[in-house]
């Protein structure tokens, strides 16, 4: 779990429109390789079943850019400002609102990123420290990143193609809510990706 008490938000900025797993796999999974007619509901079934996964999770299945927002920069330069997406491919910029009000961009040679675990972080460059003269407001710092396990549904971890094709036929012969009070396989194939609700 995350320590950082300067996170406020995050959004996805561009997200991919590609589908996370594809019609075909979802009929195959159902068993009903022939059947279009509902084509549309399963695509609203694999929708949700991705954004469930995204948002529990915190992760970005297909590739897309993400802005998260920060209240200011972590204390000393040995701390890290946490990623709350996974997984992170690049960090795309990195702005603030100084004390006078005025944006800045701060210099992509004085930080570095890296992966943690699941989870990306950002710390200064060697010989450098977080910028000062932050303004005191709640979005001070936008960081913009790129993540995801890759463009193409075939890039995705098998564990958690298998978790939406379970979560989306539960869906699909199910229709309505149902009261579970054990772990279901799909959550277990997903423990191992859970970092904090995002």
């Amino acid at each position: 779990m995350n320590g950082d008490t300067t996170y406020r938000a995050y959004n996805v900025h561009l997200a991919n429109t590609e589908l996370p797993v594809t019609i075909e796999q979802v009929r195959y999974h159902l068993r009903n390789e022939d059947l279009r007619f509902d084509d549309a509901l399963l695509t609203t079934y694999i929708k949700a079943a991705a954004g469930y996964i995204e948002r529990t999770y915190g992760l970005a299945l297909l590739n897309q850019t993400i802005k998260q927002y920060h209240a200011a920069f972590p204390c000393g330069s040995n701390n890290p400002l946490m990623l709350r997406i996974a997984p992170l491919a690049s960090v795309t910029s990195i702005e603030y609102t100084d004390s006078a009000g005025a944006t800045q961009t701060w210099t992509s040679s004085e930080y570095t990123s890296g992966r943690m675990n699941l989870g990306g972080f950002i710390v200064p460059a060697i010989g450098y420290n977080w910028p000062g003269s932050v303004a005191t407001t709640p979005n001070a710092i936008t960081v913009t990143y790129q993540a995801g396990f890759g463009a193409k549904p075939s890039s995705i971890p098998a564990p958690i193609t298998q978790a939406m094709l379970l979560l989306i036929g539960d869906m699909y012969s199910r229709r309505e809510d149902n009261v579970v009070s054990m772990p279901k396989a799909s959550e277990y194939l997903l423990l191992p990706w859970y970092q904090w609700a995002a």
